[in-house]
């Protein structure tokens, strides 16, 4: 009797650890990723800025008229085209209720060719650095998988150096997808889908872009929360994210 009680407490043990340590690996089905993450990562850009006669005026929000990309993702108007590339780092921080914060820093290039040397855009090839943050809402789903929106209106950017030093940005991020690592101390991000985002700056550029991005992550200790105002994820021409 005594033998047969041990092995039933060590069963009901074993079955709370395992319930336990699905529900640390986000396979509970709810929102369980908590805390602050750091992560590095890195995006590159594809821009379509279109041209035009002249450069708008500072706190304009519509691009040129043939700006953008056609159906099969090609920039409309070709000739002013170009990319950026960038490195990121920074701090998420799941606030446990389906919200959380991201703050970051990047640093990317724009390599030749640029758009010139003549018209609107026109500018040479640059090195830049970026602060930015936002907020964001996700969902744990039960297959350990987890997917991120940001929340609209939220990015706030600044560039730090570069030829945009001091002007300030806003952009939209497509929805990210990733993976729960065991005991969720690590997780993966990636955008799955092309998708057109509208960078708009504070001196009234307005360029729609496609971009992918990759991000890992990796869980902070619980005293290094606090530092998650000094973080890092982003870019930009002069800042490209």
């Amino acid at each position: 009797m005594r033998h047969t009680a041990i092995i039933s407490i060590s069963v009901l043990a074993m079955a709370s650890w395992a319930s336990s340590a699905a529900a640390d690996d986000g396979w509970g089905g709810g929102p369980v990723l908590l805390g602050a993450y750091g992560f590095t990562g890195s995006t590159g850009c594809l821009y379509a800025p279109g041209s035009g006669s002249t450069p708008p005026s500072p706190g304009n929000t519509t691009p040129e008229p043939n700006a953008g990309f056609n159906s099969s993702l090609q920039p409309i108007y070709h000739p002013t085209a170009f990319s950026n590339s960038n490195a990121v780092e920074g701090i998420r921080t799941f606030l446990g209720d389906g919200n959380g914060t991201v703050k970051a820093t990047e640093i990317g290039f724009v390599p030749p060719p640029t758009p010139g040397p003549t018209g609107y855009p026109a500018f040479p090839p640059s090195a830049e650095s970026a602060n930015f943050s936002y907020s964001f809402t996700y969902v744990v789903n039960p297959d350990g998988t987890w997917t991120s929106n940001m929340v609209p209106g939220s990015f706030s950017g600044t560039f730090v150096s570069g030829p945009r030093t001091g002007q300030t940005f806003t952009t939209t991020i497509p929805m990210l997808t990733g993976l729960i690592g065991v005991g969720a101390l690590n997780l993966t991000a990636v955008g799955l889908t092309p998708t057109v985002e509208i960078q708009t700056f504070s001196n009234g550029d307005v360029y729609p872009r496609i971009c992918h991005r990759s991000r890992v992550f990796m869980k902070l200790r619980p005293s290094d929360d606090g530092h998650e105002g000094g973080g890092h994820e982003g870019g930009g021409q002069g800042g490209y994210h």
